[in-house]
């Protein structure tokens, strides 16, 4: 029998594990499948399982193993896709009624990447519904945060991070349009990379919106982001909008990487939108950078409307993507009322509106770019709450604060959200770092320093 600690390790403590045959690809799969099978009643973290295909994917990096071939730090890892992500002949649901019965007859092209990297798909996590709407608003269910499964793991990759932080899968896939990484990868202790607009093709994947959605990965740890990102990165002819850059993180250099940084912080008014324990969690981050050598200075990101803007591009881009299902009178079959009326509501938003976001944007793509010539990164929390109750309000949850939030995703930026403490309830508390277009590994190297330095990250919930 494998372990606990086993199916809470790291792609570095796997790998080795694997390479040298004595963790086998085949054992490992099933007792992931076994240990989902046993606390997934509680969490909802997925939607469907894939034993058969997960087991065969697996039989397949034994024998490889046994020939020598080594296809790199993914071979023989299973992991978890949100269900928005093709997967030959599975069910892929978009986490809504109306598509329930939906399959697709070829993988996505990052599933097809995952796959040549010898990585092993174990099952469809679970999402809200059409990656958007508060906990209840998905075909299978609130999903809950391992840490106390009375409250929500996040939005909408909700099944991506509960998963991991449970220790059903090392790894997921998740998409983010607005939030839907970080807030997840936040409630859940885990770490969640969303890489800039058009760095991992969309192919295969349910548009929400065409040029602000992004797909990122949760994961234990930062050096596993990037891991998983280096497999996935690049470009391909089926998603027009992806783009080449170079990746080669340097880990044994970040601590002195991060002294020659300037990094600027947003301090959030944490007395009206979050809580106390997410404020004293984000200054004694700050402390440990300063520790660090870090040159830290308080910002404050330029005056624009970020979130009214975000939410109308948002809106009109989803009512052209879900027409079809307005047509047919299906969205009925929608759970939440309010994203009913979005859906509706957004065919109504007119070509003069949608294009004078369309030019509020490159406004505030050029001030970003200015304030990226002060600063080499940007720190905040990813959620300035913890983990509500799955039926809580999320009007008031999400009512105000996290200014940068909508900002970071209208304009493609890379960040990570790492766990940097928990509060009194012991729920986990998420801290993120941003970075220029492109700087991936500058954030992920600083953000692995940072776990190497902090225990949070090696925290464990008590299921």
């Amino acid at each position: 029998m494998i372990e606990k600690d086993i199916l809470f390790g790291s792609l570095g403590e796997l790998r080795p594990l694997l390479r040298r045959r004595k963790l086998s690809p085949v054992r490992l799969t099933e007792a992931y499948l076994e240990r989902i099978r046993e606390l997934d009643p509680k969490l909802r973290a997925f939607v469907t399982l894939m034993p058969e295909r997960a087991l065969r994917e697996a039989a397949q990096a034994e024998k490889e193993f046994a020939a020598g071939l080594d296809r790199g730090p993914l071979h023989g890892i299973p992991y978890a896709a949100k269900d928005l992500f093709a997967a030959e002949g599975a069910p892929t649901t978009w986490g809504a009624r109306p598509f329930s019965g939906q399959r697709f007859d070829r993988d996505a092209a990052v599933i097809r990447k995952l796959h040549d990297a010898g990585a092993i798909l174990i099952g469809k996590s679970a999402m809200t519904e059409l990656a958007g709407g508060p906990p209840a608003a998905s075909a299978t269910g609130a999903c809950r945060t391992p840490w106390d499964t009375t409250r929500w793991s996040g939005g909408s990759s909700a099944g991506s991070g509960a998963a991991v932080a449970a220790g059903l899968v090392p790894f997921a896939l998740g998409t983010e349009t607005w939030g839907s990484i970080m807030t997840p990868a936040s409630f859940c202790g885990v770490s969640g990379l969303r890489p800039t607009f058009g760095r991992i093709s969309r192919a295969g994947v349910m548009a929400l919106s065409w040029t602000m959605d992004k797909v990122g990965i949760l994961a234990r740890t930062a050096q596993d982001c990037a891991s998983v990102f280096a497999a996935l990165h690049g470009t391909d002819d089926e998603d027009d909008a992806t783009v080449a850059a170079g990746f080669k993180p340097s880990w044994t250099h970040a601590a002195e990487t991060l002294r020659a940084l300037r990094v600027g912080f947003v301090r959030e008014d944490y007395t009206r939108w979050g809580e106390p324990g997410v404020a004293a969690a984000f200054a004694e981050a700050l402390e440990v950078f300063r520790g660090l050598g870090a040159h830290l200075e308080e910002v404050t990101i330029p005056d624009h409307p970020y979130e009214a803007v975000a939410g109308t591009i948002i809106a009109a881009e989803e009512a052209a993507v879900f027409e079809p299902l307005v047509a047919r009178g299906d969205v009925k079959g929608i759970i939440d009322p309010a994203r009913r009326g979005e859906l509706l509501g957004g065919q109504t938003i007119t070509a003069v509106d949608y294009l004078r976001c369309q030019r509020i944007r490159r406004l505030m793509m050029n001030d970003f770019g200015n304030l990226f010539e002060r600063y080499d990164l940007l720190l905040g929390s990813s959620t300035l709450q913890c983990a509500p109750p799955v039926d809580a309000d999320l009007s008031i949850v999400f009512a105000g604060g996290n200014t940068i939030e909508a900002a970071e995703n209208l304009l493609g930026l890379p960040g990570i959200s790492i766990p940097c403490g928990f509060n009194s309830g012991n729920l986990p508390i998420g801290l993120k770092l941003l970075g220029r277009p492109m700087e991936e590994a500058r954030i992920l190297e600083v953000a692995h320093l940072y776990q190497s330095m902090t225990p949070w990250h090696t925290r464990r919930p008590r299921l």
